[in-house]
């Protein structure tokens, strides 16, 4: 009796883990140059106000390797910016991910569709993007597919988690709202970042082959599921003319929505992430060599907080060297009751 008095209190003992939050943190000079160079000492860190003890990894020291995923939006307005999007399947895996990583690619419009998942295999990853096509939908259902990766990229242990938007700024017709989806993010540790195109700008730039397959309609799905079909069954519907009719008319209806929330800046905004625009293929490009200068210099700073208050915690970091920097990190994170348990796989559960 004695000893069945003694099993509650074991299993909450052994069941519980030390919390430790990580916050990825860009530093720049005031020419928006990545400073290197920095350690545990140039840090401070405030949870809630209150001064936390940092260990500080960077990539020359030695970090975990990055999951990714990449989020295309594939409406029938995306048609000229997929022809280009096809074209840095193969940038991915050298310039992001490396040999330790992986990266994922889902699309979305009025469904969602997993098109690979996580893998080391550049060639797989780059016949993915080859074999992007626009739907016929009208929607861009960003947050629900951001909530779908977010979802994913928290079953990764071990890792830095990272989401990659390339789609256009506004959310049309998702069911999940912002709030769900940066808190999903804060509390799993994802950092979100927009490589974002205007439909009506990347219509001009589209030559007449930009314009060109529109994927065949599925059967009735419910609003708000993934879809489970696997890529293919793509026809090509006669071209309207002029050339570039179905884009810069698609286009065209992007401006009525410019008085909506900008989704993809505030999912980056909230989580420490970045927004590269771009309108051709050059400035897409350079957009992805952005993200690879910035995930290879900037530090990764864990705490463990020294009060587990539930409840929406407010991060400010500081440096304590002089001089003209900008600092970049998420402003905050979830913490709710029970989430000092680690998640299966995870030696600690990191926020």
């Amino acid at each position: 009796m004695a000893l069945a008095g003694l099993l509650p209190a074991q299993e909450a003992r052994f069941g519980a883990q030390t919390r430790i939050v990580q916050v990825p943190v860009m530093v720049t000079d005031g020419k928006d140059r990545a400073v290197e160079g920095l350690d545990a000492s140039d840090f401070r860190v405030f949870d809630n106000g209150r001064l936390q003890s940092v260990t500080v990894d960077s990539f020359a020291t030695g970090v975990a390797p990055i999951a990714l995923v990449v989020a295309v939006q594939a409406s029938n307005v995306s048609a000229p910016a997929l022809d280009k999007i096809r074209k840095i399947g193969a940038m991915i895996q050298p310039l992001i991910t490396g040999e330790r990583g992986c990266a994922a690619l889902v699309t979305f419009a009025g469904t969602i569709e997993w098109r690979q998942d996580c893998t080391r295999d550049g060639d797989a990853l780059s016949l993915a993007f080859n074999r992007l096509q626009p739907e016929i939908e009208k929607e861009a259902r960003i947050l629900d597919a951001a909530s779908a990766a977010i979802d994913r990229l928290a079953r990764r242990p071990n890792a830095r988690r990272v989401l990659l938007l390339v789609s256009g700024t506004r959310d049309r017709g998702s069911e999940t709202d912002l709030e769900a989806v940066v808190a999903a993010a804060q509390s799993a540790g994802v950092t979100i970042y927009a490589a974002t195109y205007s439909a009506f700008k990347t219509a001009f730039t589209a030559k007449a082959t930009d314009v060109g397959r529109t994927r065949s309609p599925k059967g009735p799905q419910r609003p708000g599921r993934e879809a489970d079909t696997p890529a293919g069954n793509w026809e090509r519907p006669p071209l309207p003319p002029p050339q570039q009719g179905v884009g810069i008319l698609g286009g065209l209806g992007e401006l009525g929505r410019l008085a909506q929330v900008k989704a993809a800046h505030e999912l980056s905004a909230a989580t420490g992430g970045a927004v590269f625009p771009f309108t051709r293929l050059k400035g897409l490009e350079r957009s992805i060599e952005k993200l690879s200068d910035e995930l290879t210099t900037q530090y990764v700073l864990s705490f463990t907080p020294k009060t587990a208050v539930p409840g929406y915690h407010r991060i400010d970091v500081r440096l304590t060297r002089e001089g003209d920097f900008r600092i970049r990190a998420r402003p905050g994170y979830w913490s709710q009751m029970g989430e000092a348990r680690s998640a299966p796989g995870n030696r600690l559960a990191a926020p």
